[in-house]
C-alpha cells in the first residue's frame, strides 16, 4: 500500500510534510478498515473496522483542520507545564471541522465512535441493516471528504468494489429479533444492537433519510423453482451445464398493485386509522420510496400512474408497530421539506 497508493499525496522532493503524513496514514487505515470488514473470514471484523476508520477519520481531519488553519499549532491543545504534547481528539477534530452539531457527516462519525466503544466490551459478529447502512455512509463520507478538500480519488488508487461493504445477507442476520442472530450475538450484544437500531432509524427518519448519515441497504434475491414466479430465469444445456439466462417480463399489477389511494386504503385497513394521500405522499418522499424498485413502480409511458407494492406497505406498518408516531413524523419532515423547496424556487 505505501508505493503507489500513498505516494504524491501532498508535498514535493520526496517530503510530504505534516499533512502529507497524515492524510497518507489516514488513506492506509481506511483502506486495511475495508480489507478487514470485506475478509468474510473473520469474526473480529466489526470491531476492527470501527477502530480503523476511525483513526483514518481523526487523521484526514486534522489534515483538514491544519490546511484551514495554516498552522500546525491548530491540531494540538496547548502545553500545560512540561506535559508532553498532545494532539487533539478525534471529537475535537470533528467539531473543528463540522462545528453544525446536526451536520450529517458530523452525526455518522460520532455514532461509528459510539458503535467502536461499545465493541471494545462486546462480541459483535455480526449487524443488522441500519447499523450496515451507517458504516456504508462511513466509507463513502470518507471518500467523498478526502476528494473536496484534497482532491485525492480513491478509484484511482483501488477498485471501486472495495468501497461497498460485504456481508452475510442470510435472513437471520439482519432481523434482531431472530433466535439465531440473537443466540450467535449474546444477549448483552444483542440488547445493544436493537437499542441501537431503534435510536438510528429515528435519526435517520429525522434528517430525511440523509445518505450521508445512513445509506439504506436492501436484499431482495429470491430462488425459485418455478420460472413463472422468477424475474430472470437460469438455464442449462443437455448436459445439464449452464447456457445463460433469460430475463421475464413482469406484470405491473402482480408486483406493485396499488395506486396511491387504493395503498392509503390498504394501510388504512390493516392499521385501523384513517391514512389520507397525503400521509402517503409524506412516507413516499421522506421515505426515499421511489429508489427502491422492490416498492415503487411507474411505466415509462407518459400518464402512467405510480404503483406501490405490497412489500411497501408490509414496511409501513412494522415502522408505524417500531414507532406510533412513524407517519405524523413523517408528514412534519415532509412539510419543512416543502417550505425550503419554496423557499428554493422563490
Amino acid at each position: 500500500m505505501r508505493g503507489p497508493i500513498t505516494s504524491g499525496l501532498v508535498g514535493h522532493r520526496g517530503n510530504p510534510g505534516t499533512k502529507g503524513r497524515l492524510l497518507g496514514k489516514s488513506l492506509e487505515a481506511y483502506l486495511l478498515a475495508l480489507e478487514t470488514i470485506n475478509r468474510v473470514t473473520i469474526t473480529y471484523r466489526i470491531e476492527n473496522f470501527c477502530t480503523l476508520v476511525c483513526n483514518a477519520w481523526e487523521l484526514l481531519l486534522k489534515a483538514k483542520v491544519l490546511d484551514d488553519a495554516r498552522s500546525r499549532a491548530a491540531i494540538y491543545y496547548p502545553r500545560q507545564g512540561a506535559q508532553p504534547l498532545r494532539s487533539i481528539s478525534l471529537a475535537d477534530a470533528c467539531k473543528k471541522v463540522f462545528p453544525d452539531d446536526r451536520d450529517r457527516t458530523r452525526r455518522n462519525i460520532e455514532r461509528v465512535v459510539e458503535l467502536r466503544d461499545a465493541a471494545v466490551h462486546l462480541f459483535i459478529s455480526d449487524v443488522p441493516n441500519d447499523v450496515l447502512g451507517l458504516l456504508q455512509a462511513c466509507v463513502l463520507n470518507y471518500h467523498r471528504c478526502l476528494n473536496d478538500w484534497f482532491g485525492v480519488v480513491i478509484a484511482e488508487r483501488v477498485p471501486l468494489g472495495m468501497m461497498t461493504i460485504v456481508f452475510d445477507v442470510s435472513p437471520e442476520t439482519l432481523d434482531l429479533s431472530n433466535s439465531v442472530m440473537r443466540r450467535r450475538l449474546g444477549r448483552d450484544a444483542a440488547d445493544y444492537l436493537t437499542s441501537l437500531t431503534d435510536q438510528l432509524r429515528a435519526e435517520h427518519l429525522e434528517y430525511a433519510m440523509s445518505p450521508e448519515f445512513s445509506v439504506q441497504i436492501r436484499y431482495s434475491l429470491t430462488t425459485t423453482k418455478t420460472p413463472g414466479d422468477a424475474a430472470v430465469v437460469a438455464f442449462t444445456d443437455p448436459s445439464g451445464s449452464p447456457a445463460g439466462t433469460i430475463a421475464i417480463p413482469r406484470d405491473p399489477s402482480k408486483g406493485w398493485p396499488w395506486r396511491q389511494k387504493e395503498l392509503g386504503a390498504e394501510l388504512s385497513r390493516r392499521l385501523g386509522r384513517t391514512v389520507n394521500a397525503y400521509d402517503v405522499q409524506a412516507i413516499v418522499d421522506v421515505g426515499n420510496v421511489k429508489s427502491h424498485p422492490e416498492w415503487f413502480y411507474q411505466g415509462t409511458v407518459q400518464g402512467n400512474p405510480a404503483q406501490y407494492s405490497e412489500a411497501l406497505a408490509d414496511w409501513i406498518v412494522k415502522r408505524v408497530g417500531q414507532d406510533p408516531d412513524f407517519i405524523g413524523k413523517c408528514r412534519s419532515t415532509h412539510a419543512v421539506q416543502l417550505k425550503r423547496a419554496r423557499r428554493a424556487k422563490a
